[in-house]
């Protein structure tokens, strides 16, 4: 039996176009966390957080774990956050903004290994059905 979880982002000012209700197949364990720290093969450090809210509503709690977006897909590694989606306060000491995401799929070499080790490797994509013919 699949696990499914809803997810929507109301539009706000981190990301303001939203996301509109998405119902996503879990296929691992859940990571959760305060924040995410991706390291970049530059070098580049960039921390992750949820936002439940936009302004002084503040960060929340963010989820990490391997979905696919259809039956035969490969898994995807998919970051989420809260209402608001999720913000990239970029590398440390760029004059840069910070950016907002509905949502981030993290390539393999990106997945912190604390992570990894609750979400486990990535499962591997179903057999596809061949039909018969009659």
């Amino acid at each position: 039996m699949e696990n499914f979880l809803d997810y929507e982002v109301l539009p706000c000012d981190n990301v303001p176009a939203g996301l509109p209700r998405q119902r996503l197949v879990v296929l691992s364990p859940i990571w959760r966390g305060e924040s995410l720290r991706l390291e970049y093969p530059d070098g580049a450090v960039h921390l992750i957080q949820g936002l439940c809210g936009s302004g002084e509503e503040g960060p929340c709690d963010l989820q990490v774990f391997w979905t696919r977006h259809q039956p035969q897909a490969p898994a995807v590694c998919l970051a989420i956050g809260g209402a608001c989606g999720l913000r990239d306060s970029g590398p440390k000491g760029a004059d840069a903004a910070s950016k907002g995401y509905p949502f981030l799929a993290l390539a393999r070499n990106l997945i912190p290994p604390e992570v990894l080790a609750v979400i486990g490797p990535a499962p591997p994509a179903p057999e596809p059905e061949i039909p018969l013919l009659a």
